[in-house]
């Protein structure tokens, strides 16, 4: 096996939180075995969820509030959604282009902050979307009840806002420390992909996400971290109805098919 060549060490918590996803963004495919499996597989699971919810005959909106580089956005797109995205890191809004543009899809992408929505000029959404653990990078229940509010202030009145996050509520109590090592192969290319999660206290972790790829003359490491804040469910519930939401319930993996506990939560009529 070749030296590693490279070490590239991306932090969340600097002065600005969004530079250390830019570059991210070049990587973040790569955490999945086949993105492509996955973005058809999540949007298999979110347009039953969305055509329940929000369904009536016409094409259902939905702005997805934490994009990323478009997981969830480009397979909604895909299955004849109406999505506008955005992302807090323009380096991903830019990915998340990029990859609408070579599918042929049209999805307005911005920068744009899920704390502070006014970047985004439509408004009377059917559907809010936070998917794969976004909220939690909130810190504090004043951070948490703004998103929740801005996600709320998008939406027409019945409106859904729907999101996941990972299982707190088991995760607080086992308290791991790894996932993974998964080793996937893409033709002649190697990857291995594994986290590492340090506890700082009860309720917020540090998450070190590591991808190892092997190249033509060398392996070369990929390394990201951030920090997390485990929300429990009944936590989320509570900051949901301060914002104003009614008839919220909780999906699980076994109930919805994703692999994340999702909620729905509806805007009052």
């Amino acid at each position: 096996m070749s030296a590693i060549a490279t070490f590239r060490r991306l932090e969340c918590g600097m002065a600005d939180p969004a530079q250390p996803y830019d570059e991210l963004a070049a990587h973040y495919d790569q955490i999945f075995e086949d993105w492509e499996a996955s973005i058809a597989r999540q949007s298999t699971v979110l347009a039953d969820i969305l055509d329940r919810e929000c369904g009536d005959g016409r094409p259902i909106r939905v702005l997805d509030c934490a994009c990323g580089i478009g997981t969830q956005s480009l397979g909604l797109a895909m299955k004849g959604f109406d999505v506008t995205g955005c992302d807090i890191s323009i380096g991903a809004v830019q990915r998340a282009r990029s990859e609408a543009s070579k599918r042929g899809l049209s999805i307005p992408f911005s920068v744009a902050n899920m704390v502070e929505l006014s970047a985004i000029p439509k408004s009377s959404f059917d559907a809010v979307i936070c998917i794969d653990n976004s909220l939690p990078h909130l810190q504090t229940d004043e951070d948490l009840l703004q998103a929740a509010q801005q996600a709320y202030g998008k939406l027409r009145p019945g409106g859904s806002f729907i999101g996941s996050i990972r299982d707190y509520d088991r995760l607080v109590v086992e308290k791991p420390t790894t996932q993974g090592p998964s080793f996937y192969s893409d033709n002649s290319s190697r990857r291995i992909v594994f986290q590492i999660w340090d506890w700082l206290d009860e309720r917020r972790y540090r998450f070190h996400l590591y991808i190892t790829r092997n190249t033509q003359s060398a392996w070369q490491t990929f390394y990201f971290t951030s920090t997390y804040r485990a929300v429990l469910r009944s936590e989320l519930q509570r900051i949901l109805e301060e914002a104003g939401f009614i008839n919220i319930r909780w999906l699980s993996p076994s109930d919805s098919g994703f692999y994340q506990p999702i909620f729905i939560a509806h805007r009052n009529c």
